[in-house]
């Protein structure tokens, strides 16, 4: 039995291919405590790939390619209490958000954590992330992802890299540059 060799030049063509990722590669800080905000990727993020060139920096959101098309969205933010002084994360929310006319935005799927635990003592940081698959109905359809936080009553901040929390110390060096917050779209089919 002969085996056939596959040519990963020729057999693979990304072309056509549509997929999209940012990072958040600047910290958001002094976010008001029970309050929602988009992630600022336009301002203060990095576009990795677009290869459809979809991304819309005025209002943080990618417009997906195809009126028909069923895509895998991934996402992850880290959120931290402002000071170490006062780290009172309560509860906190991370979202994508879907607009099928492209600017009215309803939340679809996303992570939350809840700080206290049954002494009432709170976290400093948490990490939310979530992955689906998500089918395209309109032409219009653009996705964003949004925070909220319950730092009672502290003010928050959505963190761009892994090693940036207060308090962290021995052996950052190896993880610095591991980006926490980011949006990644890509077509499956």
């Amino acid at each position: 039995m002969a085996i056939s060799k596959i040519d990963p030049v020729t057999s693979i063509d990304l072309a056509d291919k549509e997929y999209f990722q940012v990072e958040l590669t600047t910290t958001m800080t002094a976010l008001a405590d029970k309050s929602i905000h988009t992630v600022d990727f336009g301002g203060k993020g990095t576009v990795k790939y677009d290869t459809k060139s979809n991304f819309d920096s005025t209002n943080d959101a990618y417009l997906l390619g195809s009126s028909d098309g069923v895509y895998l969205i991934n996402f992850s933010m880290g959120i931290r209490s402002e000071s170490m002084s006062a780290e009172a994360i309560v509860d906190a929310i991370a979202a994508v958000f879907v607009a099928t006319d492209g600017t009215t935005f309803a939340p679809v799927n996303g992570a939350g954590a809840r700080g206290h635990d049954q002494n009432n003592d709170e976290a400093g940081s948490v990490m939310l992330s979530g992955s689906f698959i998500y089918k395209s109905t309109t032409a219009t359809t653009k996705i964003i992802l949004k925070a909220f936080c319950n730092t009672s009553p502290d003010t928050y901040q959505i963190s761009n890299d892994a090693v940036t929390n207060q308090g962290i110390t021995s052996g950052t060096e190896t993880f610095v540059g591991a980006r926490c917050t980011f949006l990644s779209v890509a077509r499956i089919a």
